[in-house]
């Protein structure tokens, strides 16, 4: 039997999918099939736009099951690679490795996932590959580490040409994480199809923390990559001589998110790659990052005030400076009004979040105190009043 609901144009029935929840949305696929077929757009988006995987035999079986459905492959845009809740990637599978633990030339698994995403989920260009520390890597043939999946998409990327839209790798530990760097099989991106492929990619994040030993390969990737808009990097040796090399790149400059971690940077080499990028720059995120060279942030943002028009987001938390690395305060800024009630908990028990009001800027600008104690180790703003927002911050940076 065939419901009224079937018989309305399909743009009125995806305006009233859109606002059911996703477990109505099945149900209301079962009434008949007109409905199911009207349904089937905002069904697809909702439930496969993302797909899961942990390489497991099983998990690959099931993609492999997605990719073969004419009308559910078509949605796939985006494969999230995450562990099994033991912690491991690709049981089920032989992963046969070199002495040095690298995997050996393809593998099963890895041939598989290549075909499915090559022939099949041809709308499948953004991967996401979640994270762990990976001190002291084992070598196991019957499971696999992230650093070999971020080397398994690589290496699909580079012999199947696949043009990416987004890449990231993202630690579970606040990007504390290493890669092991033999495993992520940085020789291919030298390949010509690999550079290809890559030129098409917009978004890269590589929040884990980055050893120097990777720090050429990452320069190359983004230097690789022209149409790159968002770009997120974390560090655990950082050098300032990356972000000059980073404010070297000539081709990056339309970046519209930017953020560091961890970074080391000078007054010249920060300013630099923001003023490259200061017609597109949208949203900056530093955390962590030192300040070198006896320079200091209130020159860098008097250097920003002016310069970034579409900037809109600001994020700093627990900067540094001075020789020995201290950390940078905005405790001036409570002399700002504070909103009445707008105090929050933080991500961490020990961080608190206030909300004050500067004057000539509409927006809210949100204060991050440490510990039970006053001192504003970080500062976020969203809104239309940037260089109110970064006069102000100048004008209390302090060290402690």
């Amino acid at each position: 039997m065939s419901s009224k609901l079937s018989t309305l144009a399909i743009e009125v029935v995806e305006t009233i999918t859109a606002l059911i929840d996703p477990t109505d949305l099945r149900s209301l696929r079962l009434v008949c099939r007109g409905l199911n077929e009207k349904t089937l757009r905002d069904f697809g988006l909702t439930n496969f736009a993302t797909v899961q995987t942990d390489l497991s035999r099983k998990s690959l079986q099931r993609l492999q099951d997605i990719s073969e459905s004419e009308h559910l492959a078509f949605y796939v845009q985006y494969l999230h690679i995450k562990c099994a809740d033991d912690g491991k990637l690709g049981r089920g599978l032989d992963w046969r490795r070199h002495p040095s633990g690298c995997l050996a030339d393809e593998p099963n698994g890895a041939n598989l996932l290549r075909d499915i995403l090559s022939q099949k989920l041809l709308k499948c260009r953004s991967f996401h590959i979640h994270s762990y520390d990976e001190y002291q890597p084992p070598h196991e043939t019957d499971c696999l580490i992230p650093s070999d999946a971020a080397g398994i998409i690589l290496s699909i990327v580079a012999k199947a040409g696949l043009a990416l839209r987004a890449f990231t790798i993202q630690c579970s530990h606040d990007g504390n994480g290493r890669l092991d760097t033999p495993r992520l099989q940085m020789p291919l991106s030298q390949t010509p199809d690999f550079v290809a492929a890559w030129s098409h990619i917009e978004e890269l994040v590589l929040d884990y923390a980055m050893t120097v030993d990777q720090g050429v390969w990452v320069i190359h990737l983004i230097a690789s990559a022209p149409r790159l808009r968002k770009l997120s990097l974390g560090f655990y040796e950082a050098e300032t001589s990356f972000t000059t090399l980073l404010g070297s790149l000539h081709k990056l400059n339309r970046l519209e998110e930017l953020s560091l971690r961890s970074a080391n940077v000078t007054v010249e080499n920060i300013s630099t790659l923001l003023l490259n990028n200061c017609e597109t720059l949208r949203s900056l995120t530093l955390r962590h990052v030192s300040m070198e060279n006896d320079g200091t942030w209130a020159t860098v943002l008097k250097n920003m005030k002016g310069q970034l028009p579409h900037l809109q987001n600001l994020l700093l938390f627990w900067l540094k400076q001075e020789t020995n690395n201290r950390r940078v305060i905005f405790s001036k800024m409570t002399r700002y009004p504070v909103v009445p009630g707008s105090e929050d908990p933080g991500p961490d028990k020990r961080l608190r979040i206030e909300r004050r009001r500067i004057e000539s800027v509409s927006e809210l600008i949100r204060l991050r105190y440490w510990g039970g104690g006053r001192r504003v180790v970080g500062v976020e703003y969203h809104g239309m009043g940037i260089d109110h927002v970064l006069s102000a911050l100048a004008d209390t940076v302090e060290t402690t």
